[in-house]
């Protein structure tokens, strides 16, 4: 389906003037995650799924937990790192990444086979750092593409309708059709033989740049309960707590052809509760090898979401006009996650690990329980399912200790982009969104690097993370208008303190 022809179904599904901000990108970034967790965890590229005996595996593997035999508590603080700062916010940002504690009981069976072990433990961590900052000179405008024409679009919507969105009514508005953008020139009059405004038109632009922040956090809770049976049988549980705290703010500035610039300023800010269960397997197939198979799936994570938005517009350097939103709700749900996972030990020396998971992000899902807008979220999911695609994602580590006490590692992840190659993002012109920004993000590949010391009860670990991602950018949804190529490079130091009991 061509993008005017995805406008009008999207705009005409929610005639009425009804407020919503989510949509397609935002289902993406809710449902991926970082590398994060314990040093330990994080150096080892997160592929310990078979290998277990890491707190922070109750997050992915539940019952990798199971083959802990005493009892651990682990506190983990990092620092990440963007390549730039943004509208006044830093690059870097000091992070609390885990806090956790398992409690392992000892069944005292004397037999070799039959439970063992039945562990319990509660995690916090972070599932997403949202800190990330972007100062883009947007390229290809070339005198001839433009913002202004999707908002003269939207305008024109608007006019006929009189339904009136935020962008809409703050560039050309609603209660005086010469506003500022409009009498001044950025976006042009169109006028039948008698005089009559009869819509809005574009003008094409010399240059244009765009600036974003990200910050907030998604914070996970995991409550965890494993079997241990046999020393060959592992299973495991656990339910999934999450608060999302999202913030971001966006500038763009972009100079006319006929010599007036403006600049919009926009704000966005999402909360939102939710919880998933994890259920997790892995089995020693062959009695006297230490070669594991793990599988474990997650249940869609279901979230009830809270938006505000706002912007504020200025052009030739005189205020123009500014709006806001009222808060409003939705739920929101996740895709499935499907992972299998294979380990192996030499020894007390040696580990490796290997991991594949799988999330199908074309089953994102928004619901509301206002029959009203029941229509406006059935466009969005189907929106989803024709822009996104599913995700794979490699995780590979390897662990080596030269001496009991010491130990290095080393790992990597692939992530695959979950956006199809024709994506793009559009917007209703009586919806209340201002941005008309998206980025196609590709794959992500990570490299991390760790070392690990202990002594008695008593570790220390350290981890050093590197995550690299290319992006196509799009002030604006032109589809003949090539995208400028950016970069999403962050880097993240951990330690990891913790004591066996």
């Amino acid at each position: 389906m061509k993008l005017k022809e995805m406008t009008m179904l999207l705009s005409a599904s929610i005639i009425g003037g009804t407020a919503y901000a989510q949509d397609t990108y935002d289902a993406a970034r809710f449902a991926g995650s970082d590398l994060n967790g314990t040093a330990r965890y994080v150096g080892m590229g997160g592929a310990l799924g078979a290998l277990g005996g890491d707190i922070s595996v109750m997050g992915n593997n539940p019952a990798g937990t199971a083959m802990f035999r005493r009892s651990d508590i682990a506190l983990t603080l990092s620092g990440v790192f963007t390549d730039e700062g943004a509208l006044g916010h830093d690059k870097a940002r000091m992070s609390i990444d885990n806090a956790g504690v398992i409690i392992a009981t000892n069944q005292h069976n004397r037999s070799s086979s039959g439970l063992q072990y039945v562990n319990f433990g509660v995690n916090i961590a972070k599932r997403n750092n949202f800190l990330g900052n972007h100062n883009i000179g947007v390229e290809h405008l070339n005198g001839v593409f433009s913002q202004t024409y999707q908002i003269a679009d939207m305008a024109n919507n608007a006019y006929d309708t009189g339904n009136w969105g935020m962008l809409a009514d703050m560039s050309a508005p609603e209660y005086d059709k010469d506003g500022k953008l409009v009498h001044d020139g950025i976006i042009g009059e169109l006028f039948d033989e008698a005089g009559n405004l009869t819509g809005y038109t574009g003008i094409g632009a010399n240059e244009a740049n765009f600036k974003r922040a990200t910050y907030g956090s998604n914070l996970q809770t995991d409550i965890n309960l494993s079997l241990n049976f046999s020393e060959r049988y592992f299973v495991g549980i656990s339910l999934g707590l999450y608060s999302i705290d999202y913030n971001r703010e966006s500038y763009y500035e972009e100079m006319g052809s006929d010599g007036h610039y403006y600049d919009l300023s926009n704000w966005y800010a999402t909360n939102g509760d939710g919880f998933d269960v994890k259920l997790g397997f892995i089995c020693r197939p062959f009695e006297y090898s230490p070669f594991r198979i793990g599988f474990h799936v997650h249940t869609p994570t279901w979230y009830k979401m809270d938006d505000t938005n706002g912007s504020m517009l200025y052009m030739d350097d005189e205020f123009v006009s500014q709006k806001a939103s009222e808060p409003y709700d939705y739920s929101y749900r996740t895709p499935w996650k499907l992972g299998l996972s294979l380990g192996h030990t030499v020894g007390k020396q040696f580990a490796i690990g290997a991991e594949y998971e799988y999330m199908d992000y074309s089953t994102c899902k928004y619901y509301t329980n206002d029959w009203s807008e029941d229509s406006y979220f059935r466009n969005i999911n189907s929106f989803t399912k024709n822009m996104m695609k599913a995700q794979h994602t490699l995780k590979l580590g390897v662990e080596y200790k030269p001496i009991d006490e010491f130990s290095v590692r080393f790992g990597y992840n692939y992530v695959s982009s979950p956006y199809k190659n024709d994506a793009f993002r559009t917007i209703a012109y009586d919806s209340p969104f201002t941005e008309t920004d998206f980025t196609n993000w590709k794959d992500i590949q990570r490299i991390t690097i760790g070392m690990g010391y202990r002594y008695k009860g008593g570790y220390i670990d350290l981890a050093y993370q590197y995550s690299t991602q290319k992006g196509d950018f799009y002030a604006f949804d032109d589809i003949d208008l090539k995208p400028t190529e950016i970069n999403n490079d962050r880097s993240q130091l951990m330690c990891t303190f913790g004591f066996k009991f």
